[in-house]
């Protein structure tokens, strides 16, 4: 279970949905129910790289983004093998295209979403072990803890396989099934990045259409008489930026 689904001239698209041919052969203890929000000694939401690390295990079967070798993006869906020590892991069959496209751009980017909706996504660089022991003993401990990965390669057929990590890049988690809606930035392995999105500037007059025109009712007047996005339940639709009558809203 190293891919779900290859691109169209792979096979997918079959309707079977799953070129691998046991796509339900998960095994007992290899998934777990999405994790579960935490929070501090405050009573604050943990939304951090950790927690983010261990959803995306928890989904498991998440979209892998690449880039074909025309420069067209290719999306897969693979397994979360393994997190650990501020790592995610996975594996790749040499013979896929799915392997070359990650060791030609050594990047990918991730997604994975639970059935109510919440989200938490990844980009970064990729990192391959070259030590031909040290891909044998990652190899064998995805094995270890995916059990049913022996039924699609049995007996030594496993080192077809080669394991890959992720231990740098930004991410996002993201929970539509609530209201207002929940994001939040993380960074994992390095200093954090301010995120796309959109602010109010100097010129704004406080007039608050761009309040009563939020969807999700993220945008307040502060004391100052200045509307402020409250960032952490933005859409980032965009909406607040048409409507403003001042023009002072703008996209960082």
């Amino acid at each position: 279970m190293d891919e779900r689904s290859e691109s169209m001239d792979e096979g997918a698209g079959n309707g079977e949905g799953c070129t691998e041919g046991a796509c339900c052969a998960q095994g007992v203890g290899e998934g777990a129910p999405p994790t579960a929000l935490r929070r501090d000694e405050a009573g604050d939401l943990r939304i951090d790289a950790g927690f983010c690390l261990q959803f995306l295990r928890d989904v498991r079967d998440v979209a892998f983004a690449t880039v074909d070798e025309d420069g067209l993006p290719a999306v897969r869906v693979v397994d979360v093998m393994m997190v650990d020590e501020g790592r995610l892991y996975f594996v790749a069959s040499r013979g896929k295209a799915f392997y070359d496209q990650v060791m030609r751009t050594r990047f990918v980017a991730i997604v994975g979403q639970t059935s109510d909706f919440r989200t938490c996504r990844l980009r970064g660089p990729v990192e391959h072990p070259d030590d031909p022991a040290e891909q044998r003993r990652l190899v064998d401990r995805v094995f270890e803890l995916n059990p049913s990965m022996a039924e699609l390669y049995p007996g030594d057929a496993r080192y077809v396989l080669e394991a890959f990590f992720v231990e740098h890049g930004q991410g996002e988690y993201f929970d539509l099934g609530r209201y207002p809606l929940l994001r939040a930035s993380f960074t994992l392995g390095g200093e954090p990045v301010e995120r796309d999105g959109f602010v109010v500037g100097a010129g704004c007059i406080g007039c608050g259409t761009c309040v009563d025109a939020c969807p999700q009712g993220c945008i307040v007047l502060g004391e100052d008489g200045r509307a402020r996005i409250v960032q952490e339940h933005c859409l980032r639709c965009g909406r607040c930026r048409e409507v403003c009558p001042a023009g002072a809203v703008e996209a960082r």
